[in-house]
């Protein structure tokens, strides 16, 4: 596939001619100005250069445009149609490939998550919300980031307008243009530390980051999250210890924490074990064999199945090599490869290779086949000699993919037959079968494209009709042309766009062997590899938190709304007077606190029935406050003599 950018009006791609079908369709296009020039000049002129048979109607081929102009119009029908399906066929193909990959993928990742749920795993599974209903009644959330956090900052920009309504009126405006030319330079450097602190794909400047004093402390406003220690491991050092030591262990992840999982810290991907990602065994542990097995026969098969594609001839070698995790994605198209690597895949120089490819010599069978073996198809794990013997026996491109698909097709049965799968249900495990099959399904849809060509009567009608118009053209052109270098021009342009069109379907008709123009299959595998890799992280890093420790975070915390009432102090009412004071003495009214229900205090803000409570409550104490101090009132007035 060649990889191309969009440069001014399209300017860029008319450069290259490896891959291009324009390159190939200016040889017919010279071919007819030949046949043009050789028209006007010899047949035009063979009375001699002074007799200008352009005055003599008798010595005209044709007396009107439109005999070749149906000729070319059917023409151009009969190409398109051509071009139309070929592309179907090249998108089909991309279609397929996609499918087939992403069903394989999820047998893949379902039957790893089943897996996970196992017995041998127990101790390292997080905790279930089912298992502690009671913290749905405590007003939490599972927010990574405080939706208030915007909020704080416009808070405490209200907070500081509030006193500005008693400055004068141009001492306010300019304070509130320098409150609001800071929150722009605030919301500036928000989105820079959000580029390299939220960014999923790591470079150099997210590995250096490291997070600011501000932002630790905007985390601090907002409600209570139910957010635990992470566990950057997975969860697998809880399965893992260390038994000299006492320190966790794990796969991919090396633990600097003392062994309780605290202040664990991302190490910093520099070397090359660490590049491997989840397939790393910088923590000591090299992942479960299950995953490792399951992984490598997913893989295999994928591997298989496009080998088969690209080439299904079993006089010629496809091999198979092993896939390390990390390493540098294969590139599409073939003219970026390495120089090692293009010298093993092109025998050939630059303007050679250029030549064969304008000429249709590029694609034999010896070519294809020196191509696919300097571009082989990568395996996670590698390929055993047991397996290749296994592979050279079946016979056939079906079988041989039929026959790692029941590889793994049986080591799933197998496993989950002998427990692997936890308790999960049998007609939930029988989904993973389903999506084994559906992915030969459209393996063979692929191989349908693959394996039965363009019909053969259309492309010999196109290719004849085609070379026709090399000749049919220059005659129209040499006919109404007035100019020799305007007629030439015109009947290459013409030719040149109707071969043209022939030659992008020729290319797409086929779009797994016709490199460059070809699917990359290489790369797709090794995107699928890197994908299978993930299976080895363990469980999700925010999954795990302890009840103990939300319980104890909450109570040292002031959140806002009701849930602060039950922690303030007891609501003081006015003391009436004593039965024995003088009705005209002084009274000084004391404070006595006044018994609430124990019930008073929802636990939960969406709890109706305790809202309805609290507000029985509050009306209740409304009315008795009220009566209080309409008799405060009544005892305090003077009393006039009768």
């Amino acid at each position: 596939m060649i990889e191309y950018s969009r440069g001014p009006y399209g300017a860029n791609l008319l450069f290259r001619w490896h891959g291009s079908a324009l390159a190939k369709a200016f040889i017919p296009g010279l071919l007819s100005v030949g046949i043009y020039l050789a028209l006007h000049y010899v047949a035009r002129y063979e009375d001699g250069p002074n007799n200008n048979n352009n005055d003599n109607d008798d010595d005209e081929y044709l007396n009107h445009p439109y005999a070749i102009g149906v000729l070319v119009s059917s023409v151009s029908f009969l190409i398109i149609f051509r071009a139309n399906y070929g592309y179907q066929r090249y998108w089909e193909a991309c279609t397929m490939v996609h499918k087939l990959m992403s069903k394989w993928m999820d047998a893949a990742i379902f039957a790893s998550v089943f897996h996970l749920q196992s017995a041998h795993y127990k101790d390292m599974r997080p905790p279930s919300f089912f298992d502690h209903d009671e913290l749905n009644q405590m007003d939490l959330t599972r927010d990574r980031e405080r939706e208030s956090k915007a909020y704080c900052h416009y808070a405490a920009a209200a907070s500081s307008e509030d006193a500005l309504d008693s400055l004068p009126e141009d001492v306010e405006d300019c304070r509130r243009s320098a409150v609001m030319e800071h929150h722009k330079v605030e919301s500036s450097k928000s989105l820079r530390r959000r580029r390299y602190a939220k960014s999923i794909n790591e470079t150099s400047d997210t590995r250096v980051y490291n997070r600011t004093e501000s932002d630790a402390a905007a985390e601090n406003c907002g409600e209570t999250h139910l957010l635990g220690r992470p566990r950057l491991d997975g969860g697998w050092g809880m399965i893992y210890p260390n038994e000299i030591n006492g320190k966790p262990t794990a796969t991919y992840y090396k633990d600097t924490s003392s062994g309780d999982g605290k202040n664990q810290q991302q190490v910093p991907l520099d070397n090359q074990e660490s590049k491997k990602g989840f397939a790393s065994t910088e923590g000591g542990r090299t992942p479960s064999l299950f995953l490792q097995e399951l992984a490598h026969l997913s893989s295999l098969l994928c591997a298989v199945a496009l080998t088969t594609l690209r080439n299904d001839l079993d006089d010629v070698e496809s091999p198979l090599d092993a896939y390390i995790p990390g390493q540098p994605w294969p590139v599409a198209d073939p003219n970026q490869l390495p120089k090692d690597i293009k010298m093993q895949a092109y025998h050939h120089g630059r303007f050679t290779r250029n030549i064969r490819y304008l000429l249709g010599i590029d694609q034999t069978k010896h070519a294809r086949t020196i191509y696919n073996a300097a571009r082989p198809m990568l395996v996670l794990g590698g390929v055993s000699d047991n397996e290749i013997a296994f592979l050279q026996r079946a016979r056939g491109p079906y079988a041989k993919t039929q026959l790692v698909w029941s590889w793994l097709s049986d080591f799933i049965i197998r496993e989950h037959m002998a427990g692997s799968m936890g308790k999960v249900g049998p007609p939930i495990i029988s989904r993973i079968v389903q999506f084994l099959s559906d992915g030969i399904l459209y393996y063979n849809h692929a191989r349908k494209i693959m394996f039965t060509p363009f019909p053969f009567p259309h492309a010999q009608l196109s290719a004849f009709f085609v070379l026709m118009m090399m000749i049919a053209i220059p005659f129209l052109m040499d006919q109404y042309a007035n100019e020799v270098w305007l007629g030439a021009t015109l009947s290459f342009l013409a030719v040149t766009c109707l071969a043209g069109l022939h030659e992008v379907a020729r290319e797409l008709e086929n779009p797994f062997r016709n490199a460059p123009n070809d699917v990359p299959l290489c790369t797709l595998l090794a995107f699928y590899n890197e994908a299978l890799v993930t299976m080895y992280s363990g469980f999700h890093p925010d999954a795990y938190w302890d009840q103990a420790d939300v319980l104890k975070k909450r109570k040292g915390k002031s959140t806002t709304g009701i849930a602060t009432i039950a922690e303030e102090a007891p609501i003081l009412l006015p003391e009436l007077p004593a039965e024995g004071n003088s009705p005209g003495a002084e009274t000084t009214p004391t404070m006595s606190p006044v018994e609430r229900p124990d019930s008073a205090i929802p636990q939960a803000v969406d709890d109706v029935q305790s809202l309805r409570e609290l507000r029985e409550m509050i009306d209740a104490q409304a009315l008795k406050i009220q009566e209080l101090q309409d008799r405060v009132e009544k005892k305090s007035r003077p009393q006039t003599a009768p």
